[in-house]
């Protein structure tokens, strides 16, 4: 605010700013907005779609979940002596890197911070399906607090909704059989079992056991979903970093650090600006690709680290890898210097073509 002030662009009050984060009315306004534009990234982004080759997942929409948090607001109350901060749940679509709030933490009382699970069963099922059409299925990445198998069967068998997540260590899952799958697809190598578990609740689950062919590292994996290959499992569960890295560009990159005001109304507003201005981004970003504006250099980096690795793998196994262990992955986040460029020219009266030239000259130099 008063960076714009200082710049004489605006005259503005603080009503402008803060007065109206407590309007309901305009929270509504800024949800349908979100929404649209959400939508919108969605449609526009998904030919960078890193789930496009595998048909197997035709017919689902695939989305990484999990909290975010900002710091205390100023003027925020304390609980047991104490500020505690601002709890989000997001959520990425993995086809297109598209964000959206799923909701404010529920910490009315002295909870000071509300569980994944408990949060996602707020979440009626329209809402968890994000507007996927009839017939069409719904894949979650989340981390271990997401997991709840009892939830997951419920959410499959009645909303079409599945999820993938990593074991937990004291979990007491029994084998009751070991599933088919196929050896010889590129996409299992790493598997060392596919199987059928029993759990506490009452219900089976797949849990999938890969040894990553590039890191060694053996991982567990449990899911809802059925008749998938277990490697395709574990790919799904390597992009849920996606979420992560947008995480850390809000943070270090967006400077969005702290609460903006107390009420739930304004945090919930501030959410979702967060998310409209990334996928704002993200769609200027495909605008200047198209123009042949795209930063090469940081491109050519993720293959030289990929070739680094690759160099220390036998010929012949690095030959019978799966793609998406073999090709850089795309960007996970957008870069700093796109974000920098963006904030240094709105604040000016640069003209579309000098922006446009002087970030061909960043991409190029730096």
């Amino acid at each position: 605010m008063q960076k714009l002030i200082d710049a004489k662009k605006l005259i503005l009050t603080r009503s402008h700013f803060f007065e109206t984060l407590k309007s309901k009315r305009r929270l509504r306004l800024c949800q349908e907005i979100s929404s649209a534009l959400y939508e919108k990234t969605r449609k526009s982004n998904c030919v960078s779609d890193p789930f496009a080759r595998h048909v197997e997942l035709d017919g689902y929409d695939i989305f990484a979940g999990d909290g975010h948090y900002h710091a205390a607001a100023a003027h925020d109350q304390k609980k047991t002596g104490k500020k505690y901060p601002i709890q989000h749940f997001f959520s990425a679509d993995l086809r297109s890197h598209a964000l959206r709030h799923l909701t404010l933490a529920d910490t009315v009382g002295s909870r000071k911070r509300e569980h994944d699970i408990h949060a996602l069963k707020r979440l009626d099922i329209g809402a968890l399906r994000q507007s996927a059409p009839k017939g069409r299925k719904v894949i979650y990445v989340w981390d271990k607090a997401g997991i709840d198998f009892l939830q997951w069967y419920k959410w499959k068998h009645t909303g079409g909704i599945y999820f993938v997540s990593r074991e937990k260590k004291n979990m007491a899952l029994m084998t009751i059989a070991m599933l088919d799958y196929d050896k010889d697809d590129p996409i299992n190598i790493g598997v060392r079992s596919y199987e059928l578990v029993g759990c506490s609740a009452g219900v089976t689950m797949t849990r999938v056991i890969y040894e990553c062919p590039l890191s060694g590292k053996i991982f567990h994996f449990v899911t809802s979903l059925t008749n998938m290959p277990p490697g395709l499992i574990a790919y799904l569960y390597k992009t849920r970093w996606d979420i992560e890295k947008i995480f850390d560009e809000v943070k270090n990159k967006f400077t969005e650090k702290k609460a903006w005001a107390t009420s739930a109304t304004a945090k919930t507003m501030q959410a979702q600006f967060v998310s409209m201005a990334h996928n704002l981004m993200l769609i200027l970003d495909k605008c200047l690709k198209k123009e042949g504006i795209e930063n090469k250099i940081e491109n050519e980096r993720r293959q030289e680290r990929l070739d680094k690795i690759l160099a220390s793998i036998d010929t012949i196994k690095k030959n019978s890898l799966p793609d998406f262990l073999v090709t850089p992955k795309r960007a996970s986040q957008l870069t700093v210097k796109y974000i920098r460029w963006l904030r240094n020219n709105l604040f000016s009266n640069t003209s579309w073509q000098e922006a446009m030239g002087s970030l061909l000259r960043i991409y190029t130099v730096f």
